[in-house]
């Protein structure tokens, strides 16, 4: 019996999903939740996840695929909105499948029991998706210099910034100069301030939501 988890805020779907995999006699359907946090607070011993890509709690995509992977999961991102940045940065944070929501449960269920043998396999969509993959190059930011980038881009100061993340605005200046540099590295250099807003935009850098979900995100700062 393979055990698995779902996260998704919308109750109605869980719902639904329980009852679609209880007709699959090798999958069982475990537990529930409607955030990341909340799952990762739970003892669960279901160790395949079924991730929606977008949550209603503001939360980014890539970094609740890293969260849990790092807390030992394996993720299978389903989603309705098929937005090119979030499944390739989702599938590059180790999301091990991707699933169309609109996708048979015959083709959900081969997925889980292909990740559940060790494998990563490839749906229709997402293998389409991910040959479309046309960005420019983008240079390895570490967290911090990922945070640092997208608060100072946003149109924070260096000291707001600072303030934010507990840091010295002498550490601020410091990230940013590593994060400018690896920028350069990859010949997309930063040259004036605007172009920090500009990196943040082309590489999809800390995005609370998707585009057309009828929510704005929260204000920074």
């Amino acid at each position: 019996m393979i055990e698995i988890a779902a996260i998704d805020n919308d109750r109605m779907l869980l719902e639904g999903m329980a009852a679609w995999i209880a007709k699959v006699p090798d999958i069982r359907l475990t537990a529930t939740a409607s955030s990341v946090a909340d799952f990762l607070s739970q003892a669960v011993s279901a160790r395949i996840v079924l991730l929606d890509l977008n949550l209603e709690d503001f939360s980014d995509p890539v970094d609740n695929v890293a969260s849990l992977v790092a807390a030992g999961f394996t993720v299978i991102v389903i989603t309705v909105v098929p937005d090119l940045s979030y499944i390739l940065a989702t599938t590059e944070a180790g999301a091990a499948a991707y699933v169309a929501k609109t996708a048979n449960l015959t083709v959900l269920s081969d997925a889980i029991r292909a990740v559940a043998r060790g494998d990563s396999p490839l749906t229709t969509e997402h293998a389409f998706w991910l040959g479309r993959d046309d960005r420019p190059d983008r240079p390895e930011l570490t967290p911090r210099e990922h945070e640092v980038l997208v608060a100072y881009g946003r149109g924070m100061t260096v000291d707001a910034v600072g303030r934010q993340l507990g840091i010295a605005a002498g550490t601020v200046r410091t990230y940013l100069e590593r994060a400018k540099q690896k920028y350069a590295d990859v010949g997309r250099p930063i040259r004036h301030r605007g172009q920090y807003t500009e990196r943040i935009r082309e590489d999809a850098l800390g995005r609370e939501r998707l585009p057309g979900s009828g929510a704005s995100p929260p204000p920074v700062g």
